[in-house]
């Protein structure tokens, strides 16, 4: 039976714990709205530090887009400050963009300065920008004992960020000797500097110029956006010449805008240093192979006939005859008078020795359709429609000593394996390996070509072409003739252009592929003579070496990624000669090429290029943004005479060569990230421009503010 003391105790508990809720209830019914108001100001707080962080980001990135605007698309003329509302521009959209356009930011929301700083003790731009925002209601809900709101207002931040200057302008005409114009000619970088490393005792030394670095003796300028002269002195020029950055400068003709004493280090320094000769041409004809049997005769004139293994004319007569040959060992093939030849009857395959010469005339066509030719003693042909070597489904080889020489008609070669061979006397070639008087087509369908005695075009008017592929050409000894000097007397070179109009490699693809390697190499020179009417020279490197490349007064020279390397050391190297009347314009590769100079393993010449077959350094793509490119150790002299004119879309690099220029003869270059000249010396001693404009897109060379490193300070 329970009693009501035993529910005691727990009566007693349920007392305490009802009047501890009780309690428990006033403190929470106390502390609610503070509870609420931190709750609020956390939540305000994290909102408030969200929009900071974003105004930030909108400045900082305000403040590097100014910056960047300003080194890229200032003109050198205008002041920071001028420059202030483009770079607003500018700073307008890279802080939308930095937040997504979350604020809608306009130019009376974003405003930029320029303040002028010292970096290193050079003059630079410090840019700041700042950025405001309505600021909305914060903390409001805090509205407990001794807290208040922040109204609504405005907020904001700014960034800066400094333009630290590149390296000191190095000069897009550069010459590590004297600049000397000696008449009324002009020397102007557009929009760069032009530099003179050294003295005139350097380079070409100039009466009356009393060794200076740089010296004008008659009307003529040097122009640059700087201009900075090493050695002792800058001579005053004469009469109305003027050496400066300010061709209206007071008083006229004053020199005050030249830096002189100030070495200026070389911007292509790094431009295959070591002089490495990536020309490794030489090959060995190869040899034939053991004829079987005696060699047969057959009769190829007036006579109808059929002979079981040989071959047949099927119709005879003066020279009507249609004679086809088998492949065989053959003789007596000197005195050919037939209406058409065909090697090899009933196939495309086999080998056709012929031993004493292949010469003669077919009156239509000729047809050589084997895969292998070797011909000892020579080959004076002449077809009068055609003669067709090869075929264009399967490469063959072709060997003839004692020259090549084809008249009339059209000759086609296709792709191969071809090695001519010119007239020989001891271990020298005295004739041209291979030559034609054609007055139609000859075409070399690209593969490899090897040529002792070089090609020659000395008559006719021909339509040549050499497509894309090796070709190794060397000239034949009394070839050439140092008498005449700079000027074409005579056939010389390993190729001589002598008429006609000219075609060298493939056509670039129009789709953006990289266009098919093409290595053309000279030794003895590439001789473009008065009497070509048009040369085209494709993407491709052609190698110069042994002798010059010279271009005749009159022709019409033109290229696309294109680089010509003159090779040698002293002044016996190859050169390039421009003479009067011609007109070339010439481009440099800018895709699918090898860096003239920077870091990793493309850069010229690139190893692996140099032990594989074309052996040039470049694979057949040429050295990028390089039209001409003549090794550092290769002093021979550099000339462009008279009225020419060149037009070159790349660097001409010559630094230790002395240019030359006389008459009226010209130079315009544009080039990118490379100087657009650089040589040992200027010389222009008669009316000669050369006008050089500079573009800048990375940190490579060049001397343009682009180069510049922007930084974000604060």
């Amino acid at each position: 039976m329970l009693y009501s003391h035993d529910f005691q105790p727990l009566i007693n508990r349920l007392r305490q714990f009802s009047s501890r809720r009780a309690a428990i209830a006033l403190i929470v019914g106390l502390m609610t709205p503070v509870l609420i108001g931190l709750a609020g100001f956390a939540v305000d707080a994290g909102y408030w530090y969200q929009q900071e962080e974003s105004v930030q980001s909108a400045a900082d990135a305000g403040a590097i887009a100014a910056a960047v605007a300003y080194t890229k698309y200032n003109p050198s003329t205008a002041s920071a400050s001028a420059f202030t509302p483009i770079a607003q521009n500018f700073a307008v959209i890279a802080a939308n963009k930095a937040t997504n356009d979350q604020f809608s930011l306009t130019a009376s929301s974003v405003t930029v300065t320029p303040v002028a700083i010292t970096v290193n003790g050079t003059a630079s731009t410090q840019w700041t920008a700042s950025v405001q925002i309505p600021r909305a209601s914060f903390f409001s809900a805090a509205n407990g004992p001794g807290m208040f709101g922040i109204a609504a207002g405005h907020q904001g931040a700014s960034g800066s960020a400094d333009v630290l200057p590149g390296a000191a302008p190095q000069g897009c005409v550069f010459a590590n000797g004297s600049i000397v114009v000696s008449g009324g000619g002009k020397i102007d970088g557009k929009n760069c500097p032009v530099t003179a490393n050294g003295t005139a005792a350097q380079g070409t030394s100039v009466p009356g110029t009393n060794g200076c670095s740089m010296s004008v003796s008659g009307s003529g300028e040097i122009i640059g956006t700087q201009v900075g002269a090493a050695g002792p002195c800058v001579s005053a020029p004469q009469y109305s010449g003027y050496i400066g950055t300010n061709q209206s400068a007071t008083p006229p003709g004053s020199t005050s805008t030249v830096t002189t004493d100030s070495v200026s280090p070389d911007p292509m320094a790094g431009f295959n240093k070591d002089n490495t000769a990536p020309w490794n041409p030489g090959w060995t004809v190869p040899s034939a192979p053991t004829e079987s049997g005696g060699a047969v005769t057959p009769n190829l004139g007036y006579n109808k006939w059929n002979q079981s293994g040989v071959g047949d004319c099927l119709v005879g007569g003066a020279y009507n005859a249609k004679c086809e040959l088998y492949p065989n060992y053959l003789t007596g093939m000197t005195n050919i008078g037939v209406n058409s030849l065909l090697l090899n009857e009933g196939t495309a395959s086999g080998t056709t020795f012929i031993t004493g010469g292949f010469s003669g005339q077919s009156n239509t066509t000729t047809v050589m359709n084997g895969n292998d030719y070797y011909i000892n003693g020579g080959m004076n042909y002449a077809s009068d429609t055609s003669l067709t070597i090869g075929s264009s489904t399967a490469a063959m080889t072709m060997v003839v000593n004692g020259g090549t020489y084809l008249t009339n008609g059209n000759a086609t070669m296709y792709p191969g394996t071809y090695y001519f061979n010119g007239a020989k006397s001891g271990s020298s070639y005295t004739g041209w390996g291979l030559s034609t008087n054609i007055s139609s087509t000859v075409s070399l369908d690209g593969s490899t070509y090897y040529v002792n005695g070089g090609i020659g075009i000395t008559n006719g008017s021909p339509k040549v072409s050499l497509s894309s592929g090796l070709y190794e050409l060397s000239d034949y000894a009394g070839n050439s003739n140092s008498a005449c000097g700079i000027y074409y007397c005579g056939s010389t070179g390993a190729f001589y252009a002598g008429q006609g109009t000219y075609v060298f490699g493939n056509t670039p693809p129009t789709d953006g592929s990289a266009p098919a390697p093409a290595t053309y190499y000279f030794d003895g020179g590439l001789t473009i003579s008065g009497g070509a009417s048009s040369v085209v020279f494709n993407p491709g490197i052609y190698y110069i070496r042994n002798g010059n490349l010279t271009i005749g007064s009159g022709p019409t020279v033109t290229g696309t990624g294109v680089t010509f390397v003159l090779e040698g050391s002293g002044s016996t190297g190859a050169a390039f000669i421009i003479n009067g009347g011609a007109t070339i314009s010439l481009s440099a590769p800018t895709t699918n090429c090898v860096q003239p100079v920077g870091k990793g393993t493309n850069v010229y010449p690139v190893p692996q290029y140099q032990s594989t077959s074309p052996y040039d350094g470049t694979n057949g793509q040429g050295i990028c943004g390089i039209v001409i490119y003549q090794e550092a150790n290769n002093t021979a002299a550099d000339t462009v005479n008279e009225g020419a004119a060149g037009t070159f879309n790349g660097g001409i690099y010559a630094a230790g060569a002395p240019l030359t220029l006389s008459g009226a003869g010209s130079l315009t270059i544009s080039s990118t990230n490379v100087p657009g000249l650089e040589v040992g010396s200027i010389n222009d001693s008669g009316s000669g421009n050369v006008s050089v404009t500079e573009t800048v897109t990375g940190s490579s060379g060049g001397s343009s503010t682009a180069n510049s490193t922007i930084v974000l300070v604060n």
